[in-house]
């Protein structure tokens, strides 16, 4: 009985210290487990982790004009956009303190602020406006975040009401390097410009 509890015992210790340690092994992963052996592809990911460079831009949305109680303008639009040049935000970085900046192609900084996730809910804020938009998704290589605006403006008795969704999405750039912040340019976001709205009545 003693040589078969030994037996066991020493079959038992060789499985155990053969065994390895299974969990996610990448290190952008935000439950990299550091002492894995053996990637088990748990890996889930959020926006920290490199940069983020826009491949490609949908904005759908909708106008509509009244004057005195009389419809004056109505149209509904959809556009895709993919020329780098013209894609703003071009490069988003999102960092583990909290803080989040964005570059234009030349890797000039433009604008930033601090960030704050709750969700799928994401804040940006910088130094004197708050925006939320919504993460549709995030993986190892690429992620979509939604912005969606609606709002209804007197202009001079001239009601205005428009509804915009961008869809924007994003490769990750594990190696992107940027300008130093003395560079940056506050107050230059022209993600959602209310003026380009105002002229489609022109």
């Amino acid at each position: 009985m003693k040589k078969l509890i030994y037996s066991l015992i020493t079959i038992s210790f060789i499985f155990t210290s053969c065994s390895k340690e299974q969990g996610c092994m990448d290190s952008i992963a935000t439950n990299y487990n550091v002492d894995a052996e053996e990637d088990d592809n748990s890996c889930t990911y959020g926006l920290t982790g490199g940069a983020w460079i826009a491949n490609s831009a949908t904005e759908e949305g909708t106008i509509s004009v009244t004057m005195a109680g009389i419809p004056f303008f109505d149209s509904t639009w959809t556009y895709t956009e993919t020329n780098p040049d013209s894609l703003e935000p071009y490069k988003l970085k999102f960092n583990d303190d909290a803080t989040w900046m964005e570059y234009d192609i030349s890797n000039i900084p433009m604008e930033g602020g601090t960030w704050s996730q709750s969700g799928n809910d994401l804040t940006l804020t910088d130094s004197d406006t708050s925006m939320v938009l919504n993460i549709i998704s995030v993986s190892q290589e690429q992620s979509t975040i939604e912005l969606s605006i609606s709002a209804v403006e007197n202009d001079g008795g001239m009601i205005m009401s428009y509804n915009v969704t961008s869809t924007l999405n994003f490769n990750r750039d594990l190696n992107s390097c940027c300008e130093d912040n003395t560079a940056q340019r506050i107050g230059k976001n022209q993600w959602f410009d209310k003026k380009k709205f105002k002229n489609l009545l022109k």
